[in-house]
């Protein structure tokens, strides 16, 4: 280690909010690379002439692998530390969005088919299903190594929130790159930004605090996953997510179907609504939660009624306010569950379990996603969006009563 290498780390060392900072960044990214595609993605399907299900499906294939490599990343990082784990993560998203940026271009140029489209689209999406994943379990759990228990509700909830601020900055930034200078170069623009975090992060974010080998093995991972401590944990973030899914997957058709326009034309109006869906999110977790201070239980009861009310308004919406308005709640009983569970977890495992509490987590996202097209979207366009609208109804009304009936996690140390 060299001299200035050194200054660094003590530097960062006794501010600890610089490398904090750094981790909410790397969940902006996080958000904004994948708010991007929910708008982008509806828009080429629809140039190649394929149905609503195909989107669902590019993002199954990728959450089947997020679903089983979360866990492994955050288990990864219990041994090696978070770090080197978080930086393969972030090589991954950028060598996904290159990908994908490279097969909208040949789209656009007129000289795809169909069929190797979609296939080269979904295995681009698979690279982020494999090694992006790492991201989100490597910083919760490089958070929860350096937290007190009475403040990692607050502190992880932040760390959420800049998930929500890339997902309100994603669907604006997609519209005005690709109308501007086209689909690939909205990809490519968030390419450069994961390449300039990877320099940053490498440079600036040192790790003092090394895991405990002797307590981290394969089979305390597998444990993890039926333990008692997060199984009806897990369940509620895999309803909460494949609701969120559908939500996300379908909003660009609703919004077309509903205001008949057609897709590029609706475009810039769902991209307006998943931005203030975002906003809505940035506002309960920067503004509600360090304020009231729920607990995680409260929290996670709390998002699944509004996520509930969210479905059963998308319902009967027929307005482009309507959707919007249906769509804002649901995505702020989103921004409660993700938090409630996420402290919950961190609560109830040991130190030593930290990422692979984390890794199981970031899992039932995929896990989500992976049901999302066989659910959600399958009913949308087989049988209608209120058939689709009202199983969420349905699911996130299991939410809220499993969440309601969790214990209460004490937040002292």
């Amino acid at each position: 280690m060299t001299p200035f290498d050194s200054k660094v780390d003590c530097f960062i060392s006794n501010n600890r909010h610089i490398a904090f900072f750094l981790l909410f960044l790397v969940m902006v990214l996080i958000g904004a690379s994948n708010s991007l595609l929910f708008v982008i993605l509806p828009v080429l399907i629809r140039q190649l002439g394929a149905g609503e299900l195909y989107m669902g499906l590019i993002f199954a294939g990728s959450s089947v692998l997020y679903m089983f490599f979360s866990p492994f990343w955050g288990w990864l990082s219990d041994l090696t530390g978070r770090r080197p784990v978080l930086l393969l993560g972030i090589i991954g998203n950028g060598l996904s969005l290159l990908a994908m940026g490279l097969v909208s271009a040949w789209i656009g140029s007129g000289a795809a088919t169909a069929a190797t489209a979609l296939v080269l689209l979904a295995l681009s999406r698979v690279i982020y299903g494999a090694i992006g994943c790492a991201m989100q379990p490597a910083a919760q759990a490089y958070i929860a190594d350096r937290t007190a228990r009475s403040e990692r509700t607050r502190l992880l909830s932040l760390l959420a929130a800049g998930a929500g601020l890339g997902t309100a900055i994603g669907p604006p930034l997609a519209a005005w790159l690709s109308t501007g200078l086209g689909v690939p170069r909205a990809m490519y623009f968030l390419v450069g930004v994961s390449v300039l975090f990877f320099a940053v992060i490498a440079i600036a974010m040192p790790e003092h605090q090394r895991p405990n080998r002797s307590t981290v093995t394969g089979k305390a991972m597998f444990a993890l996953v039926i333990d008692k401590r997060l199984r009806t944990l897990l369940l509620i973030g895999t309803l909460s997510w494949m609701a969120h899914g559908v939500f996300l997957q379908t909003l660009l058709f609703y919004t077309s179907d509903r205001l008949v326009l057609d897709a590029a034309s609706a475009l810039p109006i769902s991209g307006a609504i998943f931005a203030l869906g975002a906003v809505g999110v940035l506002v309960v977790q920067f503004g509600f939660i360090p304020l009231a201070k729920p607990n995680p239980r409260q929290l996670m009861t709390l998002g699944g009624f509004c996520a509930a009310l969210g479905a059963g308004l998308m319902i009967m919406a027929s307005t482009v306010w309507m959707i919007g308005l249906a769509f804002v709640v649901a995505s702020i009983g989103s921004g409660l569950i993700r938090p409630g569970m996420s402290s919950a977890a961190s609560l109830r495992v040991n130190e030593h379990e930290q990422g692979g509490a984390a890794g199981l987590v970031a899992a039932t996202a995929g896990a989500g996603f992976m049901l999302a097209p066989f659910t959600g979207l399958a009913l949308y366009q087989f049988v209608g969006p209120a058939a689709s609208y009202s199983l969420l109804l349905v699911s996130l009304s299991g939410v809220f009563i499993l969440s309601f009936l969790q214990p209460v996690d004490h937040e002292t140390d």
